[in-house]
């Protein structure tokens, strides 16, 4: 079975769990907390996919790192390690916020420009997306000094690329063609 499938599968169950229990919201803030974890610390990742490392002490590290988890996440998180799914915590917590996320109209973007942007740009920029898509915009920047001014914006499938790198390719082809 795929890695997605397996994420997907343990995720739904989390969720379906919380929404019944009452504690979606902190579920999901825990998996938000264990997800950017996850990306900050690639040895925490290694750890969980180490099959060197049993799974007692791997229950054991989650449990010190994480300890204002909610006890539903608790639970969850050691029956996924008893287990010995513990390598698939990570998407699990990515596929969970991707569920939470659909189930409350929130979409997620990613701006990337040439130079930081300001509070206020950003806001404007979050304020034109979710009056394009009529859902709540959870927005991420990133800085790319390549782009050499403009921005480009990735929400969900799509991309939009209005940056000046773009366009000087853009140029490029047409000088070639003719």
């Amino acid at each position: 079975m795929s890695e997605i499938r397996i994420a997907s599968r343990y995720a739904k169950s989390l969720i379906e769990l919380a929404n019944e229990q009452k504690s979606v919201e902190a579920v999901h803030a825990d998996m938000e907390l264990l997800s950017a974890t996850c990306k900050a610390s690639k040895e925490l990742v290694i750890m969980l996919k180490s099959p060197i490392i049993h799974g007692d002490k791997k229950r054991q590290v989650l449990e010190n790192s994480f300890t204002d988890f909610n006890k539903l996440t608790r639970l969850f998180v050691e029956t996924v390690i008893r287990k010995g799914r513990e390598a698939y915590l990570p998407l699990i917590a990515k596929e969970a916020i991707r569920m939470y996320n659909e189930e409350h109209n929130i979409a997620s973007a990613t701006v990337t420009t040439a130079s930081p942007m300001d509070a206020k740009m950003m806001g404007e920029i979050r304020k034109t997306l979710e009056q394009k898509t009529g859902k709540k915009i959870v927005l991420e920047s990133e800085v790319d000094p390549n782009l050499i001014g403009g921005l480009v914006v990735r929400l969900g499938d799509s991309l939009f690329d209005a940056s000046i790198s773009k366009q000087l390719k853009n140029i490029k082809k047409e000088l070639v063609l003719n």
